[in-house]
């Protein structure tokens, strides 16, 4: 058996998760509203979109790493910064959601955010802000004005 490169590798997982997602989290954690009609403004059909694109993007990338010429992997040196990136880019989506009760949904989205585009390479401060305008404006209008989802409340907003 050849070994995995990295993308079929995440590929996998990816899909496992989004199978879990779709089978198991989402069935058992998101209650379903009887009083509404329409199946799409039901809170399990964002879970359903989410996992099936997953699904979906996770197959792609298991396609994709399973084409890789095999010996342009092998022939990069090893690394441990792919380590360390992932490993504090999941500390401070930790530290977002533990924020998130204190500062508020909005303010900590924007502080994650602001440190994942310039962690990631991202260095004019206009492209920045006007990510954050767009991104935390959609999500405003979509989720609190339309679908009326509550976000955590804190000192700041």
């Amino acid at each position: 058996m050849s070994k995995l490169n990295n993308d079929t590798l995440a590929g996998l997982i990816l899909l496992a998760f989004s199978l879990l997602l779709a089978f198991y989290f989402t069935p058992t954690q998101v209650e379903i509203h009887q009083h509404i009609a329409i199946v799409t403004n039901s809170p399990r059909f964002f879970c359903y979109l989410t996992a099936g694109m997953l699904g979906v993007l996770s197959v792609i990338l298991i396609f994709l790493g399973r084409r890789k010429d095999a010996q342009t992997a092998e022939a990069q040196p090893a690394s441990w910064k792919p380590l360390w990136r992932g490993l504090l880019s999941t500390a401070i989506a930790c530290l977002y959601v533990i924020l998130a009760n204190f500062l508020g949904f909005f303010v900590s989205t924007a502080l994650a955010m602001t440190f994942f585009l310039v962690y990631f390479g991202i260095r004019k401060w206009t492209g920045v802000l006007l990510f954050l305008v767009i991104v935390l404006g959609f999500i405003y209008l979509l989720f609190v004005q339309a679908l009326k989802v509550v976000m955590p409340d804190g000192l700041l907003f």
